[in-house]
């Protein structure tokens, strides 16, 4: 369990990532994160230059064909292996020690571990010649003293060029594309100058191999048994579900926990720029993913808005709309809702007030359209001195028969804020939720779900 990863009393930490010794440890009042291969080519640079050697006599193998990452990888380790295994003691396996050459060769060896690192959530590059700065899952802020030399940028972005058909000008100076392998899943934005008057900057979002479920959040404090079992009868009952907050405040990890809810013969679509959402159909989910082009793209074949309302003729029985932005994404979004789709979607604002006022006031959404919300879900984000503390701060239900209600959204329903007990929570669930009649399955729900956490929290005991 990831939690279990902790300072110790000399303030270091450390763990294994592929090929990589992780190393995290208190510097004066911050955390610093450190990689270390296990096997250093800078240390040895004559088995890095035969390496290359082998790789330059035969480039030709590599072909005329753009090669994706894993393609690249394959290729590569085909050419120069043999000699590989004819390495005496290898501090590593071959082909971890295979591996680590080609990040190497391919000047991202340093970046590397922080894509390879599942507890890395983000990565931050503020400005050229300014050390990289990231969120880790545990830990929260870090530092390290990674500072990116010139060449390293232009190799991570002619990387993302062969992933990508991307082309960045002064007209059109951001980027923003999806970079998936077989060992990390992640969200790239960049920005260049003019944009960006001090070099290239990047935010990288982290996407994991096995995603946070509702009682794993429930483990964080995210939510409370007794809301994750509610939850779970809003989705059962097929009510949509808007989740609110700021940038970082958990929306996609809780959509995408509630989203697991849903009966397996649904048929899913999602709609999204960087696919976000977790692939269900190995779980056995039908699942439909639909990626468009972002705000960032020279394209605009596939937008949001055009696909979202295509929906309306693909026959979903549930939908995931990521990131709802624009006036153009929120007008979309309500056409389809009011003409009966039902799903989730996310959105920025760090308060119900401001979300309605900006879909009101400046998307120019009809009062009377927010009655097809259903549920809405306020994300909060509490920055600590290391760490990130997120929660649902609130949950609103939307009601029909108050529109007529002299409150300026009066139609709003509040059955739950973060600062009430759960004696409270439960009686306003019991008393005014629309999905009341379901109580004693959500009582229910919430023992089942405490005694998974009492379960995994007692096998970690006895491990220890």
């Amino acid at each position: 369990m990831n939690g279990e990863i902790k300072l110790k009393q000399d303030g270091i930490s450390k763990y294994k990532v592929k090929g990589y010794r992780i190393k995290i440890a208190k510097e004066n009042k911050y955390l610093m994160y450190a990689a270390e291969p296990d096997f250093d080519f800078d240390q040895d640079p004559l088995v890095f230059a035969e390496l290359s050697s082998i790789i330059f006599k035969n480039k030709g193998r590599l072909g005329e064909k753009i090669l994706k990452f894993d393609e690249l990888v394959s290729v590569l380790k085909s050419i120069f292996m043999w000699k590989v295994l004819e390495i005496d003691d290898l501090p590593t396996e071959p082909d971890l020690f295979a591996e680590l050459f080609i990040f190497k060769l391919i000047k991202l060896d340093r970046i590397m571990p922080l894509f390879l690192d599942d507890k890395v959530n983000e990565i931050y590059l503020d400005q050229m010649n300014a050390p990289i700065y990231i969120d880790h899952k545990i830990f929260g802020r870090c530092n390290t003293k990674i500072v990116l030399e010139e060449e390293e940028i232009r190799s991570l972005i002619t990387r993302l060029k062969l992933e990508h058909p991307i082309s960045v000008t002064t007209k059109k100076p951001s980027l923003k594309i999806e970079f998936k392998t077989n060992d990390f899943h992640m969200r790239i934005s960049m920005d260049f100058p003019p944009l960006s008057p001090n070099g290239p900057t990047f935010n990288i979002r982290k996407f994991h191999r096995n995603p946070l479920k509702l009682v794993d959040l429930v483990e964080l404090k995210t939510l409370s048994p007794i809301i994750a079992s509610y939850l779970i009868e809003v989705v059962k009952e097929r009510r949509n579900i808007t989740v609110i907050g700021e940038p970082n405040s958990g929306k996609t990890t809780l959509a995408n926990a509630i989203d697991l809810y849903t009966p397996k013969h649904w048929r899913k679509i999602a709609i999204e720029d960087a696919i976000e959402s977790i692939n269900q159909t190995e779980l056995g989910y039908k699942q439909l993913l639909i990626q468009i082009d972002s705000f960032e793209s020279n394209r605009s074949l596939y937008t949001k808005t055009s696909e979202i309302l295509k929906l309306l003729h693909r026959s979903p029985d549930w939908i995931y709309l990521g990131e709802i932005q624009s006036s153009e994404h929120t007008r979309a979004m309500f056409e389809a809702l009011n003409a009966g789709l039902k799903g989730i979607q996310t959105a920025h604002a760090d308060s119900i007030e401001k979300i309605l006022r900006r879909w009101e006031n400046l998307h120019k959404i009809s009062v009377t359209d927010f009655l097809s919300l259903d549920t809405i879900i306020i994300m909060k984000r509490e920055i600590t001195e290391n760490n990130f503390i997120r929660t649902i701060a609130e949950i609103y239900e939307v009601r029909t028969e108050n529109i007529q209600n002299d409150e300026k959204y009066g139609f709003l329903e509040k059955i739950y804020d973060s600062s009430w007990k759960k004696e409270r929570t439960t009686t306003r669930i019991k008393e005014v939720s629309f999905i009341k009649e379901k109580i004693d399955s959500i009582v229910e729900g919430e023992i089942q779900l405490q005694e998974q956490i009492n379960k995994k929290n007692k096998q970690l005991i006895t491990v220890k």
